[in-house]
């Protein structure tokens, strides 16, 4: 109804129905019916306010990924840290028992691969979250792009009942 007070406005339809011939109980129900109906509609402050919303739940999902990952990295990195204080002491166990020293290398290699392995994991669960997170605004995109395709249809079809009143 832009920017005139809803009173006012009301006044003015009464008295356009009024003109048009529209009487008693029939002009306030249609009255009263364009009122109900423009009260469901969403605003340009409603949206501009679920897009602020929307804007920083995105930005709080952010904000948790990279803290998640920085936690992820120091895990990571102390599980590096240890599997090479580990090694370590393989290599001096391997130095003071020749004996074994193939067992060693064998055990040695086997912990290097699990640490690849893991390490490849990690990073194919990150990309993976990653990839979720992007089809989840991708479909929060749809979803408001369907909200906006409902509504033009709505707003026209008010505007058309408002310029047929009009002219009638």
């Amino acid at each position: 109804m832009g920017s005139y007070p809803v009173h006012s406005v009301v006044r003015e339809t009464r008295r356009r129905l009024e003109d048009a011939g529209f009487k008693g109980l029939q002009m306030e129900a249609l009255v009263e019916m364009m009122v109900g109906m423009e009260e469901r509609l969403a605003t340009k402050e409603d949206l501009a306010h679920a897009q602020c919303v929307l804007k920083q739940d995105i930005a709080d999902v952010r904000t948790e990924l990279k803290q998640d990952i920085a936690e992820l990295r120091t895990e990571v990195k102390q599980d590096i840290a240890e599997v090479r204080v580990d090694l370590n002491q393989l290599v001096t166990t391997v130095a003071t028992n020749t004996t074994r020293i193939e067992g060693l290398e064998r055990a040695m290699e086997a912990l290097r691969q699990e640490v690849r392995d893991r390490f490849e994991s990690f990073r194919q669960e990150i990309a993976a979250q990653m990839e979720g997170l992007r089809g989840e605004m991708r479909t929060i995109k749809w979803m408001v792009g369907g909200i906006f395709a409902l509504m033009v249809p709505m707003v026209g079809g008010i505007i058309g009942i408002a310029l047929r009143l009009g002219q009638g």
